[in-house]
């Protein structure tokens, strides 16, 4: 099994080396050895990110570097996606937020064929979080409670930035989602998985919040809304 770890960034020359050199270190140490790829999808930067993933590049064999035109996690990960030969394809944030030791978890279940989806989760039960601010935490629980409620989703945490999925899933997936460019693509794909059958994995996860991290809250909290409104429309057509 291949596994290929999407990194999108943005403007992220200060910890993009720091977080694939030891993504690298740690896998190395695993079965996973020789048998992963990292991508640094950059969607959009204009400091010095291009610069440092080439450097990278140069450095490491086993990581690949491309840029889209635009902003938006969605699209980089879409493209990613596109892009993707490995036999599984996810993504996780440059700040190694989620703990890597989660890793060995997701190659263990793929490759005992366990799931088809593989996503990290911040609410299930075993879960640990450090440094999340309330403000975060009160957003985070109110859209996972609105997203159950609204669009009747069975798992519990939309926004952690760690899932992977099979590569056929994935491939599925791109093409029957939207073509949202946002934050927001990364739940819909888990969400138009359970409208597809397709069953959602979720582990509980050690989880360090970044204190720098350039996310808008209240700014990403009303572009979701809009996004679960859309979806609302869609998923009432589905039953009329």
């Amino acid at each position: 099994m291949y596994l290929n770890i999407v990194i999108p960034v943005l403007n992220e020359e200060n910890s993009l080396a720091n977080g694939v050199e030891k993504t690298i270190q740690y896998l190395n140490t695993t079965v996973l050895r020789e048998r992963f790829m990292i991508t640094i999808a950059d969607n959009g930067s204009i400091d010095n990110t291009e610069t440092v993933a080439r450097n990278l590049i140069d450095n490491y064999p086993m990581v690949d570097y491309f840029k889209v035109s635009q902003k938006g996690v969605g699209l980089a990960f879409r493209e990613a996606i596109k892009r993707n030969t490995c036999d599984v394809v996810g993504y996780m944030d440059v700040d190694l937020a989620t703990d890597l030791c989660h890793l060995k978890q997701v190659c263990y279940l793929f490759k005992k064929k366990q799931a088809q989806i593989v996503v990290g989760s911040r609410l299930k039960k075993g879960a640990k979080v450090y440094g999340r601010t309330l403000l975060r935490e009160i957003t985070s629980r109110g859209l996972n409670i609105i997203l159950k409620l609204l669009l009747q989703v069975k798992f519990t945490d939309a926004m952690c930035g760690f899932k992977f999925y099979r590569k056929d899933i994935a491939d599925k997936l791109v093409q029957i989602c939207s073509d949202n460019n946002g934050w927001f693509y990364c739940a819909e794909m888990m969400i138009r998985a359970e409208w597809n059958h397709i069953k959602v994995t979720e582990i509980p996860v050690i989880w360090r919040d970044d204190i720098d991290s350039k996310v808008k809250v209240g700014a990403l909290s009303v572009s979701y809304m809009k996004e679960i409104l859309k979806l609302c429309k869609i998923k009432r057509g589905m039953h009329e």
